[in-house]
């Protein structure tokens, strides 16, 4: 299949294709092996951060060359090697970028890669992996085609903390749906992702953390696995509790608590355990606080909204934490006419989430008022919630 990018975009970009970026590739065509290795490096310096150079690479046909030398088993581990970071830095441009790497099968280019022995070949075809995958024009199936591929990104586990990083993040961004769950549950994620939660990399902690969010998330049979399983003599509900401790991240304080809400919601951990009443509740609740960024409140409000909608005990307690529901009316607020006028950026971010937030905010309030008249009366219109008219809310 040839490889090219989509019409539109190669219009634009051919009249601007320059000599120098012709030059690149040509270079790739060289007799002299070492004058190929130079020249990928090269490109490796000429596209980082220029996404028009980038394009003209694709263009002019690099891409199919690059993945031709990445194959060869002539071809030197350090040629093959940064083959593959210039692969992954072309990915790091735009979609159609990742489209037409796409369009030249690259992943099981890279997949097949993965078989090397050498560790930093593997690194970066992982790393050039991760960056395809977590774009949004890429299938999330073309992980699960060839069965083998899942057992031997397990057994990659193992190699080091880019492996770990890398595979967990992809397994995290691939995870869509009960039937990838059940795949990477049937194949030990469970127990080979558990002990990276414990790793002395943030990275890796926080990329372990993600998988087990989105492996959990209405999963029963992942969440009653969880509840049992001990890393170093502590069961994972507590390392969850440690990670949403007030002085973690905060990204890893919300995932933390989007695992054990799953884990609580799918029966594994039960709504009175102190481990959701005065931790993960509280925790959430904190996230809808207007000190924290639009988007963390927005994660944080649907997580507690997900967490006490079936618990009429949840919800009380909810309505009466932190001034939850008048917290709430601040989400109706976005954007404000201090941004318009001081701050097109802070305006620009602020209608863009505009929207999530009130959509949040309704989920949260829909979940405290599903069971108690009394916690409706004071979600009621007039008060804080607020009231739709033609000239928007009020």
């Amino acid at each position: 299949m040839a490889c090219v990018l989509e019409a539109p975009l190669r219009m634009s970009v051919l009249s601007e294709v320059t000599a120098s970026s012709r030059h690149y590739v040509d270079r790739l065509f060289d007799l002299d092996p070492q004058k190929v290795l130079q020249g990928v490096i090269d490109m490796k310096n000429a596209v980082i951060g220029n996404n028009k150079q980038k394009a003209n690479l694709i263009v002019l046909g690099a891409v199919p060359r690059l993945l031709y030398l990445l194959q060869q088993e002539t071809s030197s581990t350090e040629l093959r090697t940064e083959c593959a970071v210039v692969l992954g830095s072309l990915a790091m441009g735009t979609e159609n970028n990742v489209k037409s790497l796409l369009d030249c099968h690259i992943i099981p280019a890279l997949l097949q890669g993965l078989l090397s022995p050498d560790l930093k070949f593997i690194e970066a075809c992982l790393r050039c992996l991760r960056t395809i995958f977590i774009s949004p024009v890429t299938p999330e199936d073309l992980l699960y085609t060839d069965g083998t591929v899942i057992s031997h990104l397990m057994a990659l586990l193992s190699r080091s903390p880019y492996t770990q990083e890398y595979i967990c993040q992809i397994f995290s961004h691939c995870c869509k749906g009960p039937d990838h769950q059940t795949i990477l549950f049937n194949h030990g994620a469970v127990q080979n992702i558990a002990h990276l939660l414990v790793s002395t990399s943030y990275k890796v902690r926080m990329q372990a953390l993600k998988c087990f969010s989105v492996l959990a998330f209405e999963n029963p049979q992942v969440s009653m696995t969880l509840v049992n399983v001990s890393v170093d003599g502590e069961l994972l509900p507590q390392i969850f509790v440690k990670m949403l401790q007030r002085d973690k991240p905060i990204e890893m304080q919300l995932t933390s608590a989007k695992c054990l809400t799953s884990m609580c919601r799918a029966g594994a951990i039960r709504t009175d355990d102190p481990c959701i009443v005065l931790k993960t509740l509280p925790c959430l609740v904190r996230m809808c606080s207007k000190d924290r960024l639009l988007e963390e409140r927005v994660e944080g409000a649907e997580t507690l909204a997900y967490l006490i909608e079936t618990d009429v005990e949840l919800q009380r307690m909810a309505s009466i934490t932190d001034h939850l529901i008048v917290m709430l009316a601040d989400y109706f607020k976005y954007p404000s006419s201090v941004s318009a006028i001081t701050d097109i950026k802070r305006l620009d971010h602020d209608l863009k989430h505009a929207h999530e937030l009130r959509q949040a905010a309704f989920k949260l309030y829909a979940s405290l008022g599903a069971n108690d008249e009394d916690i409706r009366k004071k979600v009621s219109p007039g008060r804080h919630f607020p009231v739709l008219t033609p000239l928007g809310f009020i």
